[in-house]
């Protein structure tokens, strides 16, 4: 990857930080989460899978950002349901909740894998969203994901509805065409966000960014890596933890599913950096409790924080390179 795309994929990973932080920040909570903001329970996905995909989404990272959300840990006592559309729109799964058995997520993920192709013609979001209805009347949130205009007249059947996280793949800020300005109004008319000009890069970033919007946390940190070009080469962070955090979601995403990467340590830091616990302890007192989950092309890890944590350490590794890309890793504070 050249440093223009470097750059590039920098300033849109800040701004997708920046853009959740401002849209739903009403001032942060005793445990980082948004003061005035009522978590949703329950989330309908509403994903685009018209011909143009084929394109725009070679490596169906609408499925693995979906798969991320899926996995994530503060997600597991919400329920989810997901739609497709094109011309038509169809149920990929009908809501229920996701849970904290990976057996019990695996037929969400395998309907996903079935249903998602890039199959369905056009793209009428009016068929997206009156299908999100039929199926999940009670949604307190959904997700909408689409790569391109609507097809002629757009009935505004996002409108009443629950608040909306607008992802453009593709498609820029409003005011720079009508498309994103559209997009923009789903977001506003139903107090969500709109995160535009979504790429390869930051597609399973975002939808990270949503999991800790759906959930009111604060928007994640993030740490862009330097290009990996070759297998061994290594990409380290570390952040400071809240005293009242209780768990952190420590999350690896990249966009090339011939690429492999995987955190080769997570550290607990206590006083003057002090490793209290790792990911590869080897007794009870100095081994994190984790949760993991991974998909193609991400892997997720809730670390149970320490007593007298500070900081959280982490290195990942790359275990094959067949394209150079550079790699996010977001972390999540919460209770």
């Amino acid at each position: 990857m050249d440093r223009k795309r470097t750059a590039s994929l920098m300033a849109a990973t800040a701004a997708l930080g920046a853009a959740t932080a401002l849209s739903v920040a009403a001032g942060a909570g005793a445990q980082g989460t948004i003061v005035g903001c009522k978590p949703a329970n329950n989330v309908e996905a509403i994903i685009d899978d018209s011909g143009s995909m084929a394109l725009s989404d070679r490596n169906e990272l609408r499925r693995t950002g979906l798969e991320l959300f899926i996995g994530a840990g503060s997600n597991e006592k919400k329920t989810l349901g997901a739609v497709e559309f094109g011309t038509a729109a169809a149920t990929v799964f009908a809501p229920r909740v996701i849970g904290a058995s990976a057996v019990g997520r695996k037929p969400m993920i395998t309907a996903l894998r079935a249903s998602i192709g890039a199959n369905n013609g056009g793209t009428n979001y009016d068929a997206g969203f009156v299908k999100a209805f039929q199926d999940n009347r009670t949604a307190d949130a959904r997700i909408f994901l689409t790569d391109g205009a609507n097809n002629g007249t757009f009935n505004n059947t996002h409108f009443p509805g629950p608040r909306t996280y607008v992802v453009g793949l593709g498609i820029g800020a409003p005011g720079t065409n009508p498309d994103a300005d559209r997009l923009q109004k789903i977001a506003t008319d139903t107090g969500g966000i709109y995160f535009p000009g979504v790429n390869a890069g930051t597609f399973q970033p975002t939808f990270n960014a949503i999991t800790a919007a759906v959930s009111c946390l604060q928007a994640p940190r993030a740490f862009v890596s330097k290009p990996f070009t070759k297998a061994g080469q290594t990409s380290s962070g570390t952040s400071t933890v809240a005293r009242s955090t209780r768990n952190v979601d420590v999350v690896l995403n990249w966009a090339e599913p011939t690429n492999a990467f995987a955190f080769s340590a997570i550290q607990a830091l206590g006083r003057k950096n002090k490793v209290l616990a790792d990911l590869k302890g080897k007794g009870k007192r100095d081994k994190l409790r984790t949760k993991k989950s991974s998909g193609e092309t991400f892997r997720s890890i809730t670390v149970r924080k320490p007593k007298g944590t500070r900081k959280l350490r982490f290195r990942l590794k790359a275990g094959r390179v067949t394209v150079p890309e550079v790699t996010v890793t977001q972390l999540t504070q919460r209770r």
